[in-house]
């Protein structure tokens, strides 16, 4: 029997949520089938579009980029993980689910049903507390998805998450939509645009099993 396959990325589209002061999604057609035989685009985004995936020197001063990151680590066996506190996921919550071999673990929490409720960008969004991402560190997870545009609580500009996870080479891949995906183990193919030098790239992501 074939897997299944899950797409867990976010359509990029007008109109599509964005982080607050990131640029928006546009695009802008430069040629048409009707006048020129074949039709071309313009596309102009900020690198953390949607589905996508942070390096360390997205907040570390000389980390690794998102085109040097090893494919061997966005890809391979990872767990989804349903998080049932409506507020954040925490330490305490957390030491009760991860086994000790986990290695890549996606968050699946309320706010892959934010997804379906319009494209206006939603603050008070599910967020990961700097005790549960030091815990991550210490579990020896090296990936780490999450289903909306930050790990960090809106409104935090210290950006704690961000900073332990990437200090300790833990990937993050943000934007993710676990809405239609159960808990359990599945092949995780994460491949982001190999954008060279920079801190993120939007991602295709799909889930097997």
């Amino acid at each position: 029997m074939a897997q299944k396959i899950y797409d867990l990325t976010i359509p990029i589209e007008m109109g599509m949520p964005t982080y607050p002061g990131d640029p928006r999604y546009r695009t802008r057609q430069l040629k048409s089938i009707e006048k020129d035989g074949f039709a071309l685009y313009k596309v102009m985004m900020g690198d953390h579009t949607g589905t996508h995936v942070d390096a360390p020197c997205h907040f570390i001063p000389g980390g690794i980029t998102v085109s040097d990151l090893p494919l061997e680590m966005l890809n391979g066996r990872a767990r989804v993980i349903e998080i049932h506190n409506p507020e954040k996921v925490d330490a305490p919550e957390l030491q009760e689910l991860l086994h000790h071999d986990n290695f890549r673990v996606l968050f699946k929490t309320r706010n892959s049903l934010l997804w379906r409720n319009g494209r206006k960008f939603k603050k008070n969004f599910i967020y990961i507390t700097a005790a549960a991402a030091q815990l991550i560190v210490d579990s020896g997870i090296k990936l780490v998805g999450f289903d909306y545009l930050s790990v960090d609580r809106f409104g935090d500009e210290t950006h704690p998450v961000h900073d332990i996870l990437l200090r300790n080479q833990v990937i993050i891949v943000e934007g993710l939509n676990l809405a239609e995906v159960d808990e359990g183990s599945y092949d995780l193919n994460c491949l982001p645009l190999k954008l060279q030098g920079l801190d993120a790239a939007p991602a295709r992501v799909i889930l097997k099993g």
